[in-house]
């Protein structure tokens, strides 16, 4: 073959383009600390880059995002419980001095103002938030546990269930008048006990139906009997066949039949409308199936648990729901007690108004009905005082299930974060490990390169200055 000039001068440019494509290539991996800079350089570096950023990315997002957050919710979601806990210490602590103490009405009337401003704070712990998501609501985080301010306007159509469970054994009096002083008798007043559930609310518009077992009870069928708390035959003997509703208390006085259907097993279930909510009220879509009627919006009772994923395929509820650590028995029952006091105290301010009047009084007839009504209220005290004891020990009782429960949910709490510390532990193992794996894909061992570089720089200097001497002659020195 034969071998020109121009073939000599191809080679060699050929030659030191390709030594200076090499220098270059090394020198780019020193600059950049990357084998490569375009996946066509090595796809199969470039592939399991994708894969083991794309690894690390979702570990970063675990580790740095979704593992702090739900730690943060966990732990504000503790705090409020270990709150409302304490808040039930103090009034069990007020039920067990009740049983035997507070005797005259100062007392009474403080410890009426103190179960209220406890009660308040148990809903404020309630509404407790983060970074203005509350905690309590389940899915709803946009909105509070209960009413922010009156709402005097708005209307619910609220769904309830009931069992055996919530039916209490209660004493209930109607005491004496004393506005028009006569003769009385002890028969004048009564103590009678009922079987009573206690709707979530109270003060409600009307009962549209009430129904335990396929049987209905209504006004419009003459089973369902609407009175006020101020009715004289409100708590006299319940018909066998019919339920009392007393709008003041929202209370449901249950007759045998129905009492009897529920202890066997059947469930009740209440329709209602309210329209009107205070301050501090819960709201209804937190815990039942029901309408805002002022809103046009329908809300269903369902399980709303809020799942963050925490690492690859495990998922963890973080969220704990109102209707699970503060149904509304908690504030049903100190409403209870609170009006057990109450009752109490009216009873003892009517002896102090009469004794008042005795003081006064000059008529030997009126003194001698003053101290007959006396003496009958003296016996609606001893039924009132009697009552407020057996309500304060069924409130003891009551409130140890409540810490129950909230110990039960503390507990799961607990759980949840020990997982969730697991899980971060393991995560950052993995992240180490994908850290170094990505590290030996995707970077150079620069002492290796430079060494490398110097010998490519070296051999692109040996090839320009042998390319020079390749063809030393020109065309001039052939003429």
């Amino acid at each position: 073959m034969r071998i020109t000039n121009g073939i000599m001068i191809n080679n060699s440019l050929n030659n030191i383009s390709r030594n200076k494509t090499l220098s270059d290539k090394l020198n780019t991996q020193l600059a950049t600390t990357k084998k490569i800079q375009r996946p066509s350089e090595d796809p199969i570096v470039a592939i399991r880059a994708l894969r083991l950023r794309s690894t690390y990315n979702e570990i970063e997002q675990y580790l740095d995002k979704n593992i702090p957050d739900a730690r943060s919710w966990m732990e504000t979601t503790q705090e409020a419980i270990e709150s409302i806990n304490s808040v039930l210490t103090d009034i069990t602590y007020y039920c067990n001095q009740g049983v035997d103490g507070y005797n005259t009405v100062d007392e009474r009337n403080t410890l009426v103002t103190t179960l209220k401003q406890l009660r308040d704070q148990i809903y404020s712990d309630g509404d407790a938030n983060l970074v203005d998501r509350t905690i309590f609501t389940g899915y709803k985080t946009d909105s509070n546990l209960t009413f922010g301010e009156d709402e005097p306007d708005t209307k619910y159509t609220i769904t309830e269930e009931f069992n055996s469970d919530d039916v209490k054994n209660t004493n209930r009096i109607y005491g004496l008048n004393i506005d028009q002083i006569r003769d009385v008798a002890g028969t004048a007043i009564y103590n009678n006990q009922h079987h009573v559930v206690n709707l979530g609310y109270k003060d409600i518009d009307s009962i549209e139906s009430i129904t335990i077992g396929g049987q209905t009870y209504s006004i419009a069928t003459g089973n369902l009997r609407e009175m006020s708390i101020t009715n004289a035959t409100a708590y006299m003997t319940v018909p066998q066949a019919s339920i009392t509703y007393i709008k003041e208390t929202g209370e449901l006085l249950l007759g045998k039949n129905a009492f009897d259907s529920l202890t066997a097993g059947n469930g009740m279930t209440v329709n209602y409308t309210k329209t009107g909510f205070e301050q501090g009220d819960l709201r209804p879509e937190h815990y039942f199936s029901c309408t805002n009627e002022t809103k046009g919006v329908d809300y269903t009772q369902a399980d709303q648990p809020i799942n963050y994923t925490i690492n690859f395929g495990q998922t963890i509820t973080i969220n704990t729901q109102a209707q699970n650590v503060l149904p509304h028995g908690i504030a049903r029952d100190l409403d209870e007690i609170i009006q057990s006091v109450t009752t109490a105290i009216d009873v003892q301010t009517k002896i102090a108004a009469l004794d008042k009047r005795l003081e006064t009084e000059g008529d030997e007839t009126a003194i001698r009905q003053i101290n007959s009504m006396k003496k009958v209220l003296e016996l609606e005290l001893s039924y009132a005082e009697s009552n407020m004891k057996d309500t304060f020990a069924g409130g003891i009782t009551a409130y140890k299930n409540h810490q129950e429960t909230l110990s039960i949910e503390l507990s799961d709490i607990g759980a949840r974060l020990i997982r969730l510390s697991l899980n971060e532990e393991r995560l950052t193992t993995q992240k180490l490990n994908v850290e170094d794996l990505k590290s030996k894909n995707e970077e150079i061992e620069e002492e290796e390169v430079a060494v490398e570089w110097a010998a490519a720089q070296a051999v692109y200097d040996a090839s320009l200055a042998t390319s020079a001497k390749v063809v030393q002659k020109s065309l001039l020195d052939f003429l």
